[in-house]
């Protein structure tokens, strides 16, 4: 019976250390989940407080965004008769309603919670700001309602550009409700300060694009010139444009494929571009008379919608910062759920796997002991009634601990490859451009100091390819050409396709030139092998560009950017080719995007001037045409020649119309020559390649003889190689509409490229050029002469008129002519000159000729 009592003591003992075991288990996971659980409460409070910060923020810019918009309307009225469009006088109404509806809104967020915190309270907007606003707001109204209410023939540019002004000070004054406001957002969460700050300069984008408006309403509602102050500040509106919007464009939420990239385009397309073009032309017409096309209420009823993308890239740009810290509040939120049910959970698991240890298996190891030991003693056990072992319960609680783990490693095995898809290229199964980054940022880590290259390379012709044979066809080209590169390289590096056509190759350990070029000239040598596409043989080249590792510098994407550098400069060199990188080119391209930058507002300023090189019969030395050569004249660099800014021109978007003013500037002199008495000079004139990707070029030609008078004979298109064999077949049907309309059409530096003798049967040419390289080196070269005679012999074989470059010396000259040649320029007759020169020699040779 003691044995027995005993074993009782012990069973209780134990079950008791069961249990308070239990207890500290569960109060240290409770413990645990309240500190886990802690730092999500207070992100969920931040959270909470963001979008309520972000709400105040997008009524304030709301309420700048209604002062700034008033200014629309009321130029409007400004610039009308008093009376003569009720329509107007309302929409002025409606747009003072809503601006003071968001001054009241505004008012109302300064009356404070009176439990809020001090440290929230001394951050609400001051009320000094909005009331002061709202003073000088009703004074400016006054004065709009005063002008507006002058006849306008008694109206004054002064009194309108007062009006203006006071309407841009209440603008000016209430920007300091939206500085502060921003200040607040950083003290509260400095991570609010770079999205605010970005928030504002929209806001900004938005008011100086109504200010460069209201700046020059003014004059044009009196049909005045724009007087000098005006036009200064009219730039420096526009330069604060152009800068808001390379802040814009630098900004990580606005690039390719992020949600505002979209609108984005749009403020390029409808506001930089229609807007800003409708306001450029004004500034242009102020300068040059005040004769203006458009009326002041005119200009401003088109002016102002271009400024509605403006307004919802902001709407959309506050809108995300809205939607971000939901996303943040509510992915916080399951969190929490999520937590709180697995402890409960645990708990749980953890009661009912004490209950069933304690029934199953400490019990019976009690009896089980005291059975032995009454044995031992040679008495006899005392029978007990042994419970039921749940052993079923226990092997169900192992089984669902197996399927949790089998869900675990499944949900390891998705996310992997979920990751490898990231960073994977679907059509060739190598790196993307994401996978290349990882591997770069692994690289860098193991390398210790070691070397490594990074080659970008671009297939030259692939367009070709898929146009002609389809996309299929251009699919299976790439998968093979990815093939050909992953062999090149073997094992020791990665291939990646960037894009495109566009693969990246990573070589670690190559950190010399030697090794790095070695590798570019097995690549261009393995793709310029043929490739079998579909039941064809194709052929191909590649152009390489090359960056290395720390030289260039470190691995990562400035070490690429440096990479496709040189693949640009392997391109310019004539394609098939590789580059390395120099920090030369670096300057350059800082060059080349300077000048892109600058060209808007040549254009605009009229800094574009047109030099003429004179044509001579070589006969009798008589003046017969001229060739019209752009120049740029730079207020800060002075006079820029054509290789200091043509290449960043023809890959802008500004090539269409500054060829145009060219074509147009060129027709005007020519047919002013002809006036005067310069008889059938001619004019020749080269084309932009983007001009023949307008369907309305012949349009435009069109209109320019009509425009200046000058005969369709007079004028003669140049055309180099490089557009020819560019749009090839595209080019054939605008050259043979020209040459009925008798314009004539020049083959520019013939000879020195890859244009074939077809080129002469398939285009409708009439004059072929000899390029200066072959008539400077004729002198010395028999080589260069057999070519002049070459070039002579086709032209009049084929009925084409021929004219030399670069003639510098008698020799030359005399040269030509008695090898057949009737026409040539050069240096010998004279340099490119202002149109103002070549009238004087012009004059003189009509003289001479007299």
């Amino acid at each position: 019976m003691a044995n027995l009592r005993l074993a009782g003591r012990r069973d209780v003992g134990l079950g008791r250390r069961l249990w308070v075991t239990a207890l500290l288990l569960a109060a240290g996971l409770l413990a645990l989940t309240a500190i886990v659980i802690a730092p999500s409460v207070t992100a969920y409070r931040d959270s909470q407080s963001n979008l309520a910060r972000i709400g105040r923020l997008r009524q304030v810019l709301e309420a700048a965004n209604r002062l700034s918009a008033e200014r629309g309307p009321s130029n409007v009225v400004m610039a009308i008769a008093p009376g003569s469009d009720p329509a107007a006088e309302a929409r002025l109404a409606a747009f003072r309603v809503a601006s003071d509806r968001a001054l009241m809104g505004i008012a109302a967020l300064e009356q404070a919670d009176p439990a809020a915190p001090a440290d929230e309270t001394d951050r609400l907007l001051p009320d000094r700001i909005v009331a002061a606003t709202g003073a000088r707001l009703e004074e400016a109204r006054r004065e709009v309602d005063r002008v507006a209410g002058v006849p306008v023939s008694e109206r004054r540019a002064a009194d309108i550009a007062a009006a203006v002004a006071r309407m841009v000070a209440v603008v000016d004054m209430y920007q300091d409700a939206v500085a502060w406001e921003i200040r607040a957002l950083g003290q509260a969460d400095p991570r609010l300060i770079g999205p605010g700050l970005v928030g504002h300069v929209v806001s900004d984008l938005r008011e100086y694009g109504g200010r460069i408006g209201s700046a020059i309403i003014p004059a044009v509602a009196v049909q005045q010139p724009l007087d000098p102050l005006q036009i200064a500040e009219a730039v420096q509106i526009r330069g604060r444009i152009v800068e808001l919007m390379r802040l814009l464009r630098g900004q990580a939420a606005f690039g390719p494929g992020q949600p505002v990239a979209d609108l984005l385009a749009e403020v390029e397309a409808t506001f930089c571009e229609t807007g800003l073009g409708l306001i450029d032309t004004a500034i242009a017409e102020g300068r040059s008379g005040g004769r203006y096309t458009l009326s002041a209420d005119e200009l401003t009823r088109r002016y102002v919608p271009t400024l509605k993308p403006v307004e919802a890239l902001r709407d959309r740009y506050l809108a995300g910062m809205v939607a971000g810290f939901a996303a943040e509040r509510d992915a916080v939120r399951t969190r929490l759920v999520a937590v709180a049910c697995g402890t409960v959970t645990v708990l749980t698991v953890l009661v009912a796997l004490l209950l069933s240890l304690r029934a199953s298996v400490l019990r019976p190891l009690l009896i089980a002991r005291e059975t032995v030991m009454a044995l031992s003693e040679d008495g006899a056990p005392a029978p007990r009634r042994l419970p039921a072992l749940r052993v079923t319960e226990i092997r169900r609680l192992f089984d669902a601990l197996a399927v949790l783990d089998e869900r675990m490693h499944e949900r390891g095995r998705l996310m992997a490859t979920l990751r490898r898809q990231a960073e994977t290229d679907g059509l060739t199964g190598m790196s993307n451009r994401r996978g290349l980054a990882v591997a770069m940022t692994r690289l860098a880590g193991a390398s210790g100091g070691l070397g490594a290259a990074a080659l970008m390379i671009d297939l030259d012709g692939f367009k070709k390819v898929n146009d002609s044979l389809g996309h299929e066809a251009g699919d299976d080209l790439i998968r093979q050409a990815g093939a050909r590169l992953a062999a090149c390289i073997g094992g020791d590096g990665l291939v990646a396709r960037m894009g495109g056509d566009e693969f990246a190759v990573l070589l670690p350990g190559c950190g010399e030139p030697e090794q790095a070029t070695a590798f570019a000239e097995t690549f261009l040598h393995s793709l310029s092998e043929p490739f079998p596409i579909a039941g064809q043989t194709i052929h191909l080249g590649a152009s390489v560009g090359i960056a290395l590792s720390p030289l260039h510098g470190p691995l990562d994407d400035a070490l690429l950017a440096c990479a496709d550098m040189a693949l640009y400069e392997a391109k310019r060199a004539g394609r098939h080719c590789h580059r390395l990188f120099t920090p030369a080119l670096r300057d350059a391209t800082l060059s080349w995007t300077a000048r892109q930058q600058e060209l808007l507002r040549a254009l605009a300023a009229g800094e574009f001037v047109l030099f003429y090189q004179p044509q001579l019969r070589l006969a009798d030395r008589r003046v017969v045409g001229a060739e019209a050569l752009i120049r740029w004249r730079h207020p800060r660099l002075g006079l820029l020649a054509p290789a200091e800014f043509l290449a960043p021109l023809e890959a802008s978007r500004l090539a269409v119309p500054v060829g145009r003013w060219v074509l147009r500037e060129a027709c005007a002199q020519a047919a002013a020559w002809r006036r005067a008495g310069a008889g059938d000079l001619r004019i020749g004139v080269n084309l932009f390649g983007a001009q023949f990707h307008s369907a309305s070029l012949v349009d435009e030609v069109k209109a320019a003889l009509a425009d200046s008078g000058l005969p369709a004979s007079a004028l003669e298109i140049e055309i180099t190689e490089t557009i020819i064999l560019r749009h090839d077949e595209g080019l054939i049907a605008p050259l043979r509409a020209l040459r009925d309309l008798g314009v004539g059409l020049a083959f520019d530096d013939y000879g020195t490229g890859y244009a074939s003798l077809s080129l002469l049967k398939r285009f409708p040419l009439t004059r072929l050029k000899i390029d200066r390289s072959f008539v400077q080196g004729m002198v010395a070269s028999p080589q260069d002469r057999a070519i002049v005679q070459s070039v002579l012999t086709l032209g009049r074989s084929f009925g084409l008129a021929v004219i030399a470059e670069g003639v510098e010396t008698e020799t030359m000259a005399e040269r030509l002519r008695a090898k057949g040649c009737e026409e040539a320029q050069g240096y010998l007759f004279g340099r490119p000159m202002p149109a103002e020169a070549f009238t004087a020699l012009c004059c003189a040779d009509e003289r001479r000729s007299a």
